[in-house]
């Protein structure tokens, strides 16, 4: 079976990881704290605070600016995004995408779908986008086992305001004001203070380790997801996607009997996906009006095999199956 993602990790980054595992220190350490330095600069941001989750980094990140109610977010992405301000307490909204971007063009949680560029908002949610630049005032990243840059789980807030940073560093390791690295040097010092209540978000050195090898190779990795999605667009031209990625997280098609394609192209190997089922579908978020290009989106989105290693003789197999569905 060819799966719709699979994480990759370099030797280097294995012996690495074996390194600090026998380093004696695996929780919020050394590691974390290079990742965090690295990353920002990587994305052009002041200041990064390392979470265990983009989920997590999200819930933080709406707890450091105030909203208005109902808070907006689109209806057309993963649940992370709108659980985010549920969980603050605050009531949803969902609005509608651009058709051609698959983005919302404003959003209290505006969401870069795929590494589409997305309009304006105040929490960029930008899961997709590995490989990208910082976004003001909030963005927040993912490192989950199928993004861009895995690291089995993970997440990433990053800010030009150092107040912003200082307040979602204690919120992420439970509101305390010094991490147990930062209290660790000649002696040891056992004393914190906690102002605000936080979370248990914090990421730990084994994760960082293989984030780094990661955001090493992360350009490399990128430039293959091009090339794939160069050569889908080239043997796929009926149903290419029109718009250009920063980074091709997913490559998305629109077709006609989406649902018969996923059961024909399993049935010869082929694992694909939707990306994503409308929010409002869900009973948790209550009753929401359901937006028409969502609606529409939904109907015929389908997502291809994407991920470094995925060969191009694998993607040709892929693009002829499509087209032997079709009859063409």
């Amino acid at each position: 079976m060819i799966p719709v993602f699979k994480p990759l990790i370099s030797k280097q980054g294995l012996d690495e990881v074996i390194g600090t595992l026998k380093s004696g220190w695996w929780g919020q350490g050394p590691k974390v704290q290079e990742f965090e330095k690295r990353f920002a600069q990587f994305v052009g941001a002041k200041y990064a605070v390392a979470t265990n989750s983009c989920t997590a980094a999200l819930d933080i990140a709406v707890r450091l600016v105030p909203f208005k109610n109902p808070v907006t977010v689109p209806a057309f992405t993963f649940v992370s995004s709108a659980l985010a301000p549920l969980n603050a307490g605050y009531r949803l909204e969902f609005v509608d995408i651009n058709e051609e971007t698959l983005c919302a063009d404003y959003a209290d949680i505006i969401v870069h779908y795929g590494g589409n560029s997305a309009g304006e908002g105040t929490v960029h949610d930008m899961a997709h986008c590995a490989g990208t630049k910082h976004k003001d005032p909030i963005s927040c990243w993912s490192f989950h086992a199928v993004k861009n840059l895995p690291c089995g789980d993970g997440g990433m807030i990053t800010f030009n305001d150092r107040i912003l940073y200082e307040k979602a560093k204690a919120l992420a390791w439970c509101g305390i004001d010094k991490s147990t690295w930062g209290r660790t040097g000649k002696r040891y010092s056992w004393d914190y203070d906690i102002k605000d209540k936080g979370l248990k978000a914090s990421m730990n050195d084994i994760t960082a380790t293989i984030g780094l090898d990661g955001l090493r190779n992360l350009r490399k990795y990128n430039q293959r997801r091009r090339e794939i999605a160069y050569l889908y667009t080239k043997w796929l031209p009926k149903i290419a996607k029109k718009h250009k990625s920063a980074t091709w997280h997913l490559y998305t098609i629109r077709v006609p009997q989406r649902d018969e394609l996923i059961d024909y192209l399993g049935d010869r190997g082929i694992a694909t996906s939707v990306h994503y089922k409308p929010l409002y579908y869900y009973p948790i978020f209550g009753k929401q009006k359901k937006l028409p290009i969502t609606e529409k989106i939904f109907k015929e989105i389908l997502t291809l095999p994407m991920f470094p290693e995925l060969k191009n003789r694998e993607v040709k197999y892929i693009c002829e199956k499509i087209k032997e569905f079709f009859g063409n």
